[in-house]
């Protein structure tokens, strides 16, 4: 009995579903729009019901571009596909939607913003799992192409945030990956990481009492001995505390 009824309840409910989505893809370019926000903003709120529904939005998006073209809410159409993507957490689709978003309405004025959701999208995609640097590379070549008008602008703060966290990711793998040669005695490849971490991000490594000692210790081991002693003393001023000093006067 109970399973009748809910084959009775899916059934109706698939004829309600099918109806309004008719009715939904038929509306206006306004209506539309609100209506892609709406179901981008929805929150779960039960097991399987409540979700947002990504084959809806999908055929809504296309639906204001096929009949509205024109419209300024079509206008949206790659930005609003950037927000599904970046919501199903596909950011690398993401930021190809807000890029084109960027590309094809230079003058429009959500343009900062899809310019802080690609951000975004970058630092969603540093993970330590990935260990991918790549993301964080994008990051600070975004920042320094940023226009004076988004410096400016509410998304700044967070960007800022975004920028220091890859910076301080690029240094945590160069050390990472340094160390890993030098336990394979390969002093010149661990030097060149740390040379090649100081290119992106200079002021990182100059300050990094680790990256530094990495530096000395593959410099003692790949130059002539008489240099030693000017090595180590050149750390020391720089970093009296650190507590790699030990480490070096045992070389």
């Amino acid at each position: 009995m109970f399973k009748r009824l809910f084959q009775i309840f899916f059934v109706i409910l698939l004829l309600v579903s099918c109806t309004s989505k008719q009715t939904v893809l038929e509306g206006s370019a306004k209506s539309l729009y609100e209506l892609i926000n709406k179901e981008l903003n929805k929150e779960r709120k039960y097991l399987f019901f409540g979700t947002t529904d990504y084959k809806l939005l999908s055929e809504m998006i296309i639906a204001l571009q096929v009949r509205y073209p024109y419209s300024t809410y079509a206008r949206e159409s790659y930005l609003l596909s950037g927000e599904v993507a970046y919501k199903r957490k596909k950011y690398g689709e993401a930021i190809v939607e807000y890029q084109a978003f960027i590309e094809n309405q230079i003058n429009h004025p959500k343009v900062d913003y899809a310019t802080y959701r690609i951000f975004k999208s970058q630092s969603k995609l540093i993970t330590d799992k990935d260990k991918n640097i790549q993301p964080a590379k994008e990051i600070l070549g975004m920042f320094e192409l940023l226009t004076e008008e988004y410096k400016y602008s509410e998304f700044m703060p967070e960007t800022i945030e975004i920028y220091e966290k890859a910076k301080k990711y690029i240094l945590k793998r160069a050390i990472y990956i340094a160390k890993f040669y030098i336990k394979d005695e390969k002093y010149n490849s661990a030097l060149g990481r740390i040379d090649n971490a100081n290119i992106l991000i200079p002021e990182r490594v100059a300050q990094s009492q680790e990256a530094q000692y990495i530096k000395t210790f593959c410099l003692i081991k790949t130059s002539e001995s008489s240099k030693k002693t000017d090595y180590i003393k050149s750390y020391i001023e720089r970093f009296p505390n650190s507590p790699y000093i030990s480490e070096l006067n045992d070389l």
